[in-house]
């Protein structure tokens, strides 16, 4: 019988949560990842890695969605960090970035969880919002981000982006109606 935290045996309630935010996360790891990043590393292996150390650590995680959420976005801005600067290292040493499973544990998941990458790469609906996102002004892409597939509070938002609370208020308000009205109510888009 595997160990308890054997990823190849997957906690079912952690793998819904993580389902449930999971095409904000792919949103967000395109939307943030270099260009140079992108070119080396597919967002799926990017996710994969995100699942695996969660899951790993999930058993003393205590919070609800919301806490959850934050704590999945922590991890991947982490995960996102080292992948650049080893790339960046490797690029200095002037060796290419190699073979990324070798850096990352992927041949641990389960399919289930590759499944939910593949299918995130294929979704429309994710490249849509992306791209109506592309057209909006910087400080609203990252309104979007922030609130939107993070799910910071307007006030967290308001400090990242120097900007009043209650004008963060009104302003997240205003993108969610002009989201919605444009087809993108999505129950993962905060």
């Amino acid at each position: 019988m595997p160990p308890i935290d054997d990823p190849s045996t997957p906690d079912d309630a952690f793998t819904a949560r993580y389902e449930a935010i999971a095409p904000a996360l792919f949103a967000w790891a395109t939307r943030h990842a270099s260009q140079t990043l992108r070119a080396r590393l597919e967002i799926e292996d990017l996710l994969q890695e995100v699942w695996l150390r969660a899951y790993r650590q999930h058993k003393g995680f205590i919070g609800d969605a919301a806490a959850f959420r934050s704590w999945i976005f922590a991890i991947a801005k982490l995960v996102m960090l080292e992948i650049q600067r080893r790339m960046h290292r490797l690029q200095r040493l002037g060796m290419g970035a190699g073979a990324t499973s070798r850096w990352m544990s992927v041949e641990a998941l389960p399919a289930s969880i590759t499944r939910i990458t593949q299918r995130l790469s294929r979704d429309e609906s994710v490249r849509a919002l992306l791209d109506h996102v592309a057209g909006m002004s910087r400080e609203d892409q990252e309104l979007v981000s922030y609130c939107g597939l993070e799910g910071a509070t307007c006030a967290e938002a308001a400090r990242r982006l120097g900007i009043r609370e209650d004008a963060a208020i009104k302003r997240w308000q205003r993108l969610r109606a002009r989201l919605r009205d444009s087809g993108f109510a999505h129950a993962w888009l905060g």
